[in-house]
């Protein structure tokens, strides 16, 4: 009795709480033939298909940088601990189909707007590096600028700089992106929503061999902290289907081992050991 309770319980604070942001957002939002900006990023989710994601883009594009603020808002947001516990509650119980999603169904599909938008994205680019650099929404900030295109690449550059290895090796492999393969640049899908169970889109990567190539070419760019990125993201990639493309950057690698700056050397060696222990042993890699 009591674990229905606080089941109950759950569920009427995070009605309420969907309730509060509804009519909250609405009157702020920019709005298009009736529909509000969020209606329009749901019908992302509601299409289950690319193909169908037009007459959205279409309205995203009539807003235009009207939407950014909330845009923003919605790739920069992070469930709160209660909010994640409340949810996992509710999805163990099988007696109430609630009608919201349970997680925010507007993070993925903001992104997609940001690319429907293009260069209009683009003043949210020094906003949009330090979310790529939390550790709490470091993916999607980097989708997010993958989105926008190359007007994004100084903005990843400076990402480069960052002190988290982890961002560095995903804001190199966004420059290798941009660079190399055509828009949109990132891969989706639709998968359930654990709420309500209707469709919500999502995003992804996928890394062919061409990333890897120009994260090879990238070890002789003018930016030591791109050097540095480089070196140590080729590394994650050193097994199949990358051992050949990987084994390219050998020569360069090594040459890097002499590089001004220390950081590009240290990187530059921990991967040469990966792909070729015996060659950075004979470089006097330890």
């Amino acid at each position: 009795m009591e674990k229905r309770f606080v089941i109950a319980l759950a569920i009427l604070v995070l009605l309420g709480l969907g309730v509060i942001v509804v009519f909250s957002s609405k009157a702020k939002e920019p709005v298009y033939q009736s529909k509000s900006l969020d209606q329009w990023l749901d019908e992302y989710n509601r299409v289950s298909s690319m193909d169908k994601t037009e007459p959205a883009s279409k309205a995203i594009r009539a807003m235009g940088t009207n939407c950014l603020p909330f845009l923003l808002a919605h790739i920069r947001h992070a469930d709160s601990h209660l909010k994640q516990k409340l949810v996992s509650l509710i999805q163990k119980q099988k007696l109430v189909k609630l009608p919201f999603y349970g997680e925010d169904p507007y993070q993925s599909t903001s992104v997609l707007a940001l690319r429907a938008l293009d260069s209009q994205a683009s003043p949210l680019l020094p906003e949009l590096l330090p979310i790529a650099q939390d550790p709490k929404t470091r993916w999607l900030g980097m989708l997010a600028l993958l989105a926008i295109g190359t007007n994004s690449i100084p903005t990843l550059e400076k990402a480069c700089q960052s002190t988290n290895i982890q961002v560095r090796q995903e804001a190199v492999l966004m420059i290798a992106m941009l660079k190399v393969m055509p828009p949109p640049w990132f891969s989706w899908g639709w998968h359930n929503a654990p709420l309500n169970g209707k469709p919500l889109f999502f995003l992804g990567t996928a890394v062919p061999e061409q990333d890897v190539r120009e994260m090879v070419n990238m070890l002789e760019h003018s930016d030591s902290a791109v050097r540095r990125a480089s070196a140590e993201a080729i590394g994650l990639y050193t097994r199949t289907p990358y051992t050949a493309v990987a084994r390219s950057g050998i020569p360069l690698l090594t040459q890097a081992l002499k590089d001004g700056d220390e950081g590009v050397r240290r990187a530059a060696g921990e991967t040469l050991k990966k792909i070729d222990p015996e060659t950075a042993a004979k470089a006097g890699v330890k």
